[in-house]
């Protein structure tokens, strides 16, 4: 008895995925699923973005939307959407589209981003003064995308570093907290707490950085060094011995602050010490002469 001639070789990809998509089960959910994921394309981004196709069940397509008034003007346009959208389906056209009150989520607003500012260009000028003439236009536009930058974050509310000076959101900021902690950073703060005049010669060793964290540190010490002496000045009944040292400290705190040798200290400098120390030092004898 003939068995009929036996096929041989493997089946193609090609032919399996053929039998395997002409299973109506199959068929019938890539339909339902292709009517739910042109629903935006058919109706637009406006009606989309206020409704959610949910399922369909048979040819009737069923739509959530956020509230009865919705749902009610959209059924009375029910027809134009069936039009738009069996436009995409030829091969299953829906007869129905029911809307009903559903969970569709509220759009979500883009963010506002505020436009760049101006830029700052003095400062972009100050930042390039010592770049050659025939790289200073490049360096300027540079500098000027640097300020606009910083401009911007100051106003969003960033303030300036207390070491390094640029807008941050963090006090200090992460890059400086990081250099605050380095063990060469701190040394290098007592030595300018001693020799304040060492602050440049110290750029050799921990970079401009660290000079400006050891500064802040030094300057950090100096002032609550300054608001005790001055407070054990005044218990002292303005000892002469409290009072020589804070002069010290203050004109150690001055050439930090104001970037000049204590040798080259006026008495209008003063002014920039702390409340306590100013008061003490400005009092009788000795009030910050140079």
């Amino acid at each position: 008895m003939s068995r009929g001639r036996r096929m041989s070789g493997p089946l193609r990809l090609g032919d399996l995925m053929g039998a395997t998509l002409g299973s109506a089960k199959l068929t019938y959910g890539i339909r339902r699923a292709r009517a739910i994921l042109l629903w935006p394309q058919a109706v637009g981004p406006d009606i989309a973005r206020m409704t959610r196709p949910r399922t369909q069940q048979g040819t009737t397509l069923f739509v959530e939307v956020r509230d009865s008034a919705t749902a009610h003007h959209l059924s009375m346009q029910r027809h134009h959407f069936l039009k738009a959208l069996n436009a995409l389906l030829p091969d299953a056209p829906l007869t129905e589209i029911r809307f009903s009150v559903g969970t569709v989520r509220e759009p979500t607003p883009p963010a506002a981003v505020s436009p760049l500012p101006a830029p700052d260009r003095a400062r972009a000028r100050q930042l390039v003064q010592d770049v050659p003439d025939d790289l200073k236009s490049a360096a300027l536009r540079a500098a000027e995308a640097i300020t606009r930058a910083r401009k911007w974050r100051e106003e969003q509310g960033w303030r300036p570093c207390p070491v390094c000076g640029e807008a941050s959101r963090e006090q200090p900021c992460r890059a400086c907290t990081l250099t605050l902690d380095d063990p060469n950073v701190r040394r290098a703060a007592r030595t300018l707490m001693r020799q304040p005049e060492r602050l440049e010669a110290l750029r050799d060793t921990i970079g401009n950085s660290g000079v400006h964290a050891a500064r802040h540190l030094a300057l950090r010490q100096l002032e609550d060094q300054l608001n005790l002496l001055a407070l054990e000045c005044v218990r002292s009944g303005h000892d002469d011995g409290y009072r020589e040292f804070l002069e010290q400290q203050a004109r150690v705190f001055l050439a930090l602050t104001l970037g000049r040798p204590r040798a080259g200290l006026r008495r209008a400098d003063f002014t920039a010490l702390p409340d306590g120390a100013r008061s003490v030092l400005s009092a009788g004898r000795g009030s910050g002469d140079a």
